[in-house]
């Protein structure tokens, strides 16, 4: 047992934190339970499904995301740039800082792991596409096929020392990616047909849903947002694995 009194082992202030977050989670609970009983009800989620037919998108949540909610969507990724631009900001101060100490020696990967890794990176490449391609037609979309393209040259990195990622090439696919999802928002925003962002102005009959080439703007913005954040995520995971580490001078990029 403590020889310290109870009154100044437990602070007042964080038992009132705590009694107070306790008491806001138990009202919380109560109101979801209540609204769980009554049955169930109208929401904006059924109004969505019974107009997914006008965009003629076979996946409806892509009709949320890229078109009902797109302008949402923009904020997200906005968000993973400044993540990314944090990111980066943090690791080259750091590199910089430590410049000139010793660098930490890395043993060279094992031969079976970068055969395997180099047979595996263009398969994750194809499937990151796939996703990002039918996007509006399946579950996927750009956020997941991109994630997935990052993790193919991760990998990739993780198991080859010589393969480093084009810093310049990966801020040109963002910048370029980013400007083209504002600009089809905008497009959809002053035209008339739709006069709203990332209105729906490129023909998308319903007789096409299930196709490939259907839903109109919907897969060309899909393919902006995985190539935007698969250039992102791959910059982050690229960061990280650079800082403090040397590449030979006849690394080979991508």
């Amino acid at each position: 047992m403590s020889d310290v009194p109870l009154r100044k082992r437990v602070r007042a202030k964080t038992l009132m934190l705590v009694l107070l977050c306790g008491w806001l989670f138990a009202a919380h609970l109560g109101i979801l339970f209540q609204y769980g009983l009554d049955g169930q009800t109208a929401s904006v989620g059924d109004a969505l499904l019974a107009r997914n037919a006008e965009t003629a998108s076979a996946n409806a949540v892509t009709s949320v995301v890229v078109s009902y909610r797109g302008f949402d969507t923009l904020g997200e990724v906005t968000v993973l740039f400044l993540a990314a631009t944090g990111i980066g900001l943090l690791f080259g101060a750091r590199q910089r800082a430590g410049a000139e100490g010793a660098e930490t020696p890395i043993s060279d990967p094992n031969e079976m792991l970068m055969t395997g890794v180099r047979l595996l990176f263009p398969v994750l490449v194809l499937l990151g596409v796939y996703v990002v391609v039918h996007g509006h037609l399946s579950p996927g979309g750009g956020f997941q096929g991109g994630v997935i393209i990052a993790t193919a040259f991760f990998l990739r990195m993780l198991a080859d020392r010589t393969f480093v990622l084009n810093h310049s090439l990966i801020g040109l696919l963002e910048a370029l990616s980013g400007s083209g999802f504002v600009l089809v928002g905008l497009l959809g925003l002053i035209l008339l047909g739709t006069a709203t962002f990332l209105g729906n102005f490129l023909p998308h009959p319903v007789a096409d849903m299930g196709r490939l080439l259907s839903a109109g703007v919907i897969p060309v913005v899909y393919c902006l947002v995985g190539v935007k954040v698969g250039a992102e995520v791959a910059a982050i995971f690229g960061d990280m694995l650079e800082r403090g580490s040397s590449h030979p001078p006849d690394a080979e990029t991508s």
